[in-house]
């Protein structure tokens, strides 16, 4: 009899425990997802209540120290932040956002140095590419060049629809419409700090007007400094082309970069030199030099992030006793970048652009061209993007034979390593 009261009481013992731990688990999935809308919502105050009543349920998971971790950052309470960022670094799936995070976090208590240390640990950590890219420019804020990835690189393949195809050595339409597969490659490598050697490799060929077909192999070095609050790079590239079946240009280029980060967005200033020779003596009348020089201002808004961007342009060719080839341009544009939903991204961009001839044969042209772009874009994973764009032109010219328009439909997948 002792017995059977003995069994009966451990049945209800072991079936209580159960109904404990149902409800603790249950408990715990309730109030982490409340957590989670809470967030979501930015109620971060109420969000770190439910977070810690789960914690409470006895379940010790990382996901839930770095959803408080990341409550606290976002409510200022730096000392709490770094705790639970602490806890999640030693789990090796949360290592090395936890180190970028804390990283911040470090920034946000004014310790430069040790925001430098939390970074390069991201950026060494194996994991996901973006966030080491991420951890390499808080890197380079910091420490110019050291933040730079020592190797990366890409590639794209565009199928796409040209209804006027334009045909590179007279900057002329042919009138003809034809479809055409365009490849891109590029890679670099970083030698130290500030050293950096890169190529590319980019080729267009229609199926039809093979005159239009084109393409160039570049290599390039640069070196970065700093001068004050300025990022500086100068460099040199070779490249090398083709147009059609034959040879056509070998251009040497000598750039500079300057940057520098402001308040409400980051200034680029560019100049390039280019010397011009041609490969094949058809195509002498090209051969000479050009001079760009171009600000750009980025800059985040309430609708996206902004690119307005301004070139000046000097040519200086042999060019044709009936022709010149010689224009001097002022081009003017603004971009558009905005993040989407479901890893979709808009991209829009606007171009104007005048262009002024001398007199050649006692013709004086002058050129307006006015270039919109929209694109659609949807990232697949990581690496790996795949995006839908239209190009639309319109060239107003005074002479007739430059008047055009001109529509690109393209479809491009992109891959980044």
């Amino acid at each position: 009899m002792g017995i059977t009261i003995l069994l009966s009481m451990f049945r209800k013992l072991v079936f209580g425990f159960f109904i404990f731990i149902l409800f603790v688990n249950t408990s715990y999935a309730g109030n982490f997802e409340t957590g989670i809308k809470l967030f979501k919502a930015t109620k971060y105050k109420q969000a770190v209540k439910q977070f810690h009543r789960a914690e409470a349920a006895g379940v010790k998971k990382t996901s839930l120290y770095y959803n408080l971790a990341v409550s606290y950052f976002k409510l200022a309470n730096y000392k709490k932040a770094k705790k639970y960022f602490l806890i999640t670094s030693k789990d090796a799936k949360f290592a090395q956002l936890s180190q970028y995070n804390l990283g911040l976090v470090a920034l946000k208590q004014k310790k430069k140095k040790l925001a430098l240390k939390r970074f390069l640990r991201a950026s060494s950590t194996a994991g996901d590419p973006r966030i080491t890219a991420i951890a390499n420019k808080q890197i380079d804020k910091l420490k110019l060049g050291k933040g730079v990835q020592a190797a990366d690189g890409g590639m794209s393949v565009t199928y796409g629809n040209d209804s006027n195809v334009l045909l590179l050595t007279d900057d002329s339409p042919s009138r003809k419409s034809d479809n055409y597969i365009e490849s891109y490659l590029y890679g670099g490598v970083r030698l130290g700090n500030a050293y950096r050697l890169s190529g590319s490799w980019y080729q267009r060929n229609y199926s039809v007007v093979n005159s239009g077909d084109y393409s160039v192999l570049q290599v390039k070095g640069d070196y970065l400094f700093a001068i004050g609050d300025w990022k500086v790079e100068p460099g040199v590239a070779f490249s090398n082309s083709q147009f059609g079946s034959r040879d056509y240009l070998d251009t040497l280029d000598l750039n500079i970069v300057a940057k520098r980060r402001m308040d409400a967005g980051r200034v680029v200033l560019r100049y390039r030199y280019s010397d011009i020779g041609a490969r094949d003596s058809i195509y002498n009348y090209l051969a000479g030099s050009r001079q760009q020089a171009r600000m750009d201002y980025y800059t985040k808004t309430d609708i996206g992030r902004l690119r307005y961007r301004y070139q000046l342009e000097l040519n200086s060719r042999e060019n044709r006793a009936t022709k010149n080839y010689s224009p001097t341009r002022h081009d003017f544009r603004l971009r558009l970048r905005k993040k989407l939903a479901d890893n979709w991204k808009l991209k829009l961009d606007a171009q104007y652009r005048f262009s002024n001839y001398s007199a050649a044969a006692g013709v004086v042209r002058k050129d307006t061209r006015l270039r919109m772009v929209a694109g659609l874009g949807y990232r697949l994973n990581r690496q790996w993007t795949i995006t839908g764009r239209v190009i639309n032109t319109n060239n107003d010219s005074n002479l007739i034979s430059e008047d055009y328009a001109r529509t690109d439909w393209q479809l491009y997948t992109q891959l980044t390593f």
